[in-house]
């Protein structure tokens, strides 16, 4: 397919806290544990909230609660500022200075600065901030904002749509986070934070069919100091190199996609345009180029058009490795945890193989599960992970058993890999050794217990490159009726077997 070979992938979490502002864990943690899994990072302070509903009974806790947390960020600024820049090594690891400033009326922002310094614009409404930031990038100071969980109901901190105009510096809108899934009303994330439901005028699919020229991204959210937290969503973009200006200009130009946790690299182009772009000439003859390379078997790409699925593709999982084979590409899969409910488990894990070596190690690790953690827990940086030459990885981490049968607590950790079909994968967990050959693991899940019934637990499964990899082209023609902007959108959607997804920024084309 087309492809733009200039453009790389990098990994990042943009919209995240720590105990800076309300939130728990020292900036120095979440940095420490951005490094562990991510390119490129933006750790959040809360600073403000101009519209708070003082006059709303019942809200004295939460006023104090959040005023409280402002006056934290604003003592501590300079030393936020200070080691959020230090953390920034272009073509190592890319970090950005950020804060957020809550609205009912608009929807929540996170505002960021390019080159690590800044202040706390004490803005009182979205547009006068987004004034603000544009006089400070004609001053040279490269600022951006974005609206995070838009999924509310308009008013009650969801975006407000009417009032979000194509602005270049807010370029992007989080679609996922650890609040639920904002693509649209119905998703398989709803929003069940006590905030309350998503409302559908307020969805990401809602603000393209109105003709908004937005990209999409995705965040954790997090509260605790782990920027990244898999399956609570992060971002990916595509950009030349890693450095602050690439990484930059690349959500600028909205070259995104929303990612709830696995890595997944999308290319996707119409006809000499690429994802992001905006194509202002007509063209009744459109080429669709696309391809996929997830964290695991996809089971599903859907090319959206106008938001209604134009193309649906199905892609059957890879379970057999044919006899006589030899050696084969895979994708492997682990995760750890399980046990008692509440009880804390320390791993210490090694993965080896046999023959074969290592082509990318992928650490998949969570923060604490819920938003605030409890007052007296302290610990927050508890993963680690090295790899020892090509066949073996080793990692520390901690888990504590699912706290529902829906809440998935486990660490967990990907391999892609090139060995022979029936050469053994060897887990050590705990001092516990168990085998499986690659074979085994794409017929299907295998899992086993460290101690017994009951007892903390793994399970691996592997994926072939055609289980994981999607790539096709289709040919189109102009809508019946444009959106209201005079043009027609396209954008991709990818579903794992694992719950994990992926949603492409748009192309947009004139009529």
């Amino acid at each position: 397919m087309k492809k733009n070979e200039k453009l790389n992938t990098y990994y990042g979490d943009i919209h995240n806290h720590c105990g800076a502002s309300y939130g728990h864990g020292p900036v120095e943690d979440s940095i420490a544990n951005a490094k562990m899994q991510l390119d490129f990072l933006s750790v959040t302070g809360h600073a403000l909230w101009p519209d708070m509903p003082r006059q709303q009974a019942g809200m004295e806790r939460r006023i104090k609660y959040h005023e409280d947390g402002f006056k934290k960020l604003e003592n501590c600024w300079d030393h936020f500022v200070d080691v959020t820049d230090k953390a920034n090594e272009d073509g190592r690891f890319v970090s950005f200075l950020g804060y957020e400033q809550h609205s009912c009326h608009s929807g929540d922002q996170t505002v960021m600065y390019r080159d690590g310094k800044g202040s706390i614009l004490k803005t009182q409404t979205v547009p006068e901030l987004r004034d603000e930031l544009a006089k400070l990038n004609e001053q040279g100071i490269a600022c951006m904002t974005f609206t995070h969980h838009i999924g509310y109901k308009q008013g009650f901190r969801g975006i407000n749509w009417k009032e979000h105009k194509d602005h270049p510096l807010s370029p992007v809108v989080e679609l996922f986070s650890m609040h639920a899934c904002s693509e649209s009303d119905d998703t398989a994330y709803p929003y069940l934070h006590s905030m309350g439901p998503c409302d559908h005028d307020s969805t990401y699919s809602a603000g393209l069919k109105l003709g908004r020229i937005v990209g999409c991204m995705a965040s954790t959210d997090h509260h605790s100091a782990h920027p990244g937290s898999h399956g609570h969503g992060r971002l990916s973009v595509r950009a030349e190199e890693l450095t602050r200006t690439a990484i930059w200009d690349a959500i600028l130009q909205r070259r995104t996609v929303a990612l709830t946790g696995d890595n997944v690299e999308i290319d996707f182009a119409l006809n000499d345009a690429f994802m992001g772009d905006v194509i202002e000439e007509p063209n009744a003859k459109r080429n669709i180029q696309f391809s996929v390379k997830a964290g695991g078997a996809i089971r599903t790409v859907e090319l959206l058009k106008n938001e209604e699925v134009l193309q649906h593709f199905f892609v059957p999982k890879t379970t057999e490795i044919a006899e006589g084979t030899g050696t084969v590409r895979a994708k492997i899969g682990l995760e750890v945890g399980w046990g008692s409910r509440g009880k804390t488990v320390l791993w210490d894990a090694s993965i080896k193989l046999h023959d074969g070596r290592i082509l990318k190690a992928e650490p998949r690790f969570k923060g604490s599960e819920v938003v605030s953690p409890t007052d007296h827990e302290d610990d927050f940086r508890f993963s680690e992970w090295k790899q020892d030459g090509e066949q073996s990885i080793q990692f520390k981490s901690k888990t504590v058993g699912n706290p529902t049968p829906v809440t998935n607590s486990n660490q967990g950790f990907s391999l892609e890999v090139e060995m022979p079909a029936d050469a053994v994968i060897e887990l050590t967990l705990n001092g516990t050794t168990f085998k499986h050959t690659l074979r085994e693991v794409v017929a299907g899940a295998r899992s086993g217990y460290i101690g017994g019934y009951g007892t903390p637990a793994y399970r691996i499964v592997a994926a072939l490159p055609e289980s994981y990899e999607f790539e096709t082209q289709i040919e189109d023609a102009p809508a019946k009726q444009p959106l209201p902007n005079g043009m027609d959108v396209y954008r991709l959607r990818v579903e794992q077997y694992n719950k994990q997804w992926a949603w492409s920024s748009p192309i947009w084309i004139a009529q």
